[in-house]
């Protein structure tokens, strides 16, 4: 069991934030906990700032203030985000809520970039129009600790975002990190002008308008990816794998997996897997069934499996095959083959059913693919029909050579 957790726990820490496995029940409460925590500090920097840039005429502090009290906003919108997260799936939403996380990130991010559009349009004048600062040591003094205190929220928001593999905080630590950057351009620009005279209020504003642009952008292609549906990570996948393969020795192999994330907690998958066709239907449904509530415990995934029969006892499968494999296996970096069935058709005709997957990227197009299998395949058995199914990712090239007579069985 020791060993099961620490590979679950390296799945979460090796592939990022997108899939969260078997979340805790107190995740929700710990999201919604540092929320209201971040808040409370986002309003009073804002405040803060907000009162020194108004007595010291500099746009920048200004600024930086109105970004600190958009960060509030953004933890209020984060938290009715999260409620509606933790809700249970319904008849409209069957597979949950949990999408309700990104949603919130990306409220975190649009709001950074108003408050960047807006910097920058104040910057821009103000480099025009340049206009004098009063500094002293309490400006300076609020400047570091500005600096100091979001610092403290990014690591806060970082670690409690890796602990749970929350998006919201993760978004978050980015926007502090921002807000950093942010706040030591305005410090820069300050110390210049108290000491050397040196008006640059305009330019590091704009500099800083930048920066969280840039950091808001980032945090919005992230979340777009994750709504549209993006790959899982190769560690997920070959957990999964992994896992099904152990569950029974019957099984000979694993193909066609597909994962879809709704969400923190939400994964739902679906995956093939062969087993001798000698194997009755009584055992290969039990087999089934094992596989699919052994990743429901282990991984709190919802898994759907189908059985593929292999006639792994018959010789003249055993030779197609391994002809097959030659063939495949000649054309560039090499093709997999999986879900191969042979049959007779009604006048005797062999036909061969099977799936290929690239082993690397491929520059033949897929009807040069299916035309080189056929000429290579022809030195082997000239009579045998082929029917191949070209897997990429999610997506399937299918070749389908027609015949005149009925499919009945597989070959005794």
């Amino acid at each position: 069991m020791n060993k099961e957790k620490i590979t679950v726990k390296q799945i979460a820490e090796e592939s990022g934030h997108d899939f969260v496995l078997s979340p805790s029940q107190n995740r929700q409460r710990e999201n919604v906990k540092a929320a209201i925590i971040g808040m409370f500090m986002n309003i009073l920097l804002a405040a803060l700032k907000i009162f020194i840039g108004a007595i010291s005429g500099s746009i920048a502090i200004m600024a930086d203030g109105w970004n600190n009290l958009s960060d509030s906003l953004s933890s209020i919108v984060s938290i009715i985000s999260l409620s509606m997260a933790s809700k249970p799936a319904d008849k409209e939403h069957p597979f949950g809520h949990a999408r309700f996380e990104y949603i919130a990130s990306s409220v975190i991010a649009i709001g950074m970039l108003i408050v960047a559009v807006q910097l920058g349009y104040q910057s821009i004048l103000r480099t025009i129009t340049p206009q004098p600062l009063e500094t002293d040591i309490w400006t300076l003094v609020a400047l570091f600790a500005s600096i100091g205190i979001k610092l403290f929220q990014y690591f806060f928001y970082r670690f409690r975002g890796r602990k749970i593999i929350s998006t919201v905080l993760l978004s978050a630590a980015q926007d502090s990190l921002a807000d950093v950057w942010a706040t030591s351009g305005v410090l820069a620009s300050t110390a210049a002008y108290a000491i050397w005279g040196f008006n640059i209020d305009g330019p590091a504003g704009l500099l800083v308008s930048f920066l969280i642009a840039w950091s808001a952008i980032g945090i919005i292609r992230e979340m777009v990816t994750l709504l549209i549906g993006s790959k899982p990570p190769v560690e997920l996948t070959d957990t999964i794998i992994e896992r099904i393969m152990e569950t029974d020795r019957r099984i000979l192999g694993v193909h066609d997996l597909i994962v879809h994330n709704y969400g923190p907690g939400r994964i739902h998958a679906t995956a093939h897997v062969d087993l001798d066709s000698r194997e009755s239907f009584l055992e290969a449904h039990l087999i089934v069934d094992r596989i699919e509530r052994k990743l429901k415990r282990d991984l709190d995934i919802e898994l759907l499996v189908r059985a593929d029969p292999a006639n792994i006892q018959d010789e003249t499968y055993k030779e197609v095959l391994t002809q097959l494999e030659e063939v495949t296996g000649s054309i560039d970096h090499g093709f997999d083959i999986h879900s191969f069935h042979l049959f007779h058709t009604e006048d005797g005709k062999l036909v061969a059913s099977f799936d290929i997957h690239e082993r690397g990227p491929c520059d033949l197009s897929d009807t040069e693919i299916f035309d080189l299998i056929h000429k290579r395949m022809y030195d082997h058995n000239e009579n045998i029909i082929l029917w191949i199914t070209l897997d990429r990712e999610y997506t399937r090239s299918v070749h389908y050579e027609s015949i005149n007579s009925t499919v009945t069985s597989e070959p005794e």
